[in-house]
């Protein structure tokens, strides 16, 4: 539960951080925007970029992690 909860974390920092980065430095490839509504609902554009890079490095960090405390305890 603890290698969940840490590659979660991660993944919630890591995101926020590019996200983040994208509109503090008006990245486009950085940033999630909603564009205009529509009567049907509304248009959501902007790039999935950061959310990727924040799985893959969750995934490395929780692996990282659960190798760290596999040492501590044996």
């Amino acid at each position: 539960m603890k290698i969940f909860l840490v590659a979660f974390l991660s993944f919630v920092v890591i995101s926020g951080v590019l996200l983040c980065t994208g509109y503090f430095f008006n990245v486009n490839q950085l940033m999630f925007r909603f564009y205009n509504e529509t009567p049907t609902g509304f248009e959501a554009g902007g790039a999935v970029i950061p959310f990727i890079v924040a799985v893959i490095c969750s995934y490395f960090i929780g692996g990282f992690y659960e190798k760290r405390m596999q040492y501590k305890v044996g």
